[in-house]
C-alpha cells in the first residue's frame, strides 16, 4: 500500500483465524485509541467453519493509524495466532509476501473460491463457471501465494464438481 493514500482509507492490518481473535485485537487497538474494524464480522458469525477456508478474518485500520497499530500488533500478546494455520509470519503475524492487503489476483482467486463453494450447496450448477474463475485467477501474474492457495482450492473444488455432474449426466443419459 502507498503512503499517499489518504489518511482516512481502509486498510488491512492483519487476518485472524477466529472472530473472538479479531474482537480482541479490535479491543486493544481501542485501548490505545485507534479504531479497529472487522468486515469479515457477519460472514464469520454465520460462516464459521469457513472462517480458515476464506483466508482468515480482517481486522481493518484507518490508513493514517497503520503503523502505531502495526507497532501494537507487534508487542507480545497483542495478537496469538496458530503457527500451523500461518507458517512463516513475521512478528506483525503476516507472510514475508504479503502487506496485508488483498490485491486484484487475490480478490480474483477469493471470488473463484467463493463461488467454488457455493456451487457444492447449488448442487454443481455453477461448477463450470468457477473452474473458469479459478483457471483465469491461476494465470493472474499479481497472485500471492495466499490468492493461488484460493485459486488452487477452488480449482480442486471444481473440477471435483464438474467431474461430479459429468458422470451424472452421463448415468442419466444412459439408463434411458
Amino acid at each position: 500500500m502507498t503512503d499517499s493514500a489518504p489518511p482516512n482509507e481502509l486498510v488491512t492490518l492483519t487476518r485472524c483465524d477466529q472472530l473472538i481473535a479479531a474482537q480482541l485485537l479490535c479491543g486493544r487497538l481501542g485501548a490505545e485509541g485507534i479504531e479497529g474494524f472487522i468486515p469479515d464480522e457477519n460472514m464469520a458469525n454465520q460462516t464459521w467453519h469457513l472462517s480458515r477456508a476464506l483466508g482468515g478474518i480482517r481486522v481493518q485500520v484507518r490508513q493514517g493509524d497503520l503503523e502505531r497499530a502495526r507497532q501494537i500488533l507487534a508487542e507480545p500478546g497483542a495478537l496469538e495466532l496458530d503457527a500451523e494455520a500461518v507458517p512463516e509470519k513475521r512478528p506483525n503475524g503476516l507472510h514475508e509476501d504479503d502487506d496485508g492487503t488483498i490485491g486484484p489476483g487475490d480478490r480474483a482467486a477469493y471470488r473463484a473460491m467463493r463461488v467454488a463453494l457455493v456451487s457444492l450447496w447449488l448442487m454443481g450448477l455453477i461448477h463450470p463457471y468457477s473452474l473458469f474463475l479459478a483457471l483465469r485467477a491461476l494465470a493472474r501474474k499479481d497472485l500471492t501465494r495466499w490468492g493461488r492457495r484460493r485459486a488452487g482450492i477452488a480449482l480442486a473444488v471444481s473440477l471435483l464438481g464438474c467431474g461430479w455432474m459429468a458422470m451424472l449426466i452421463l448415468k442419466l443419459a444412459t439408463s434411458k
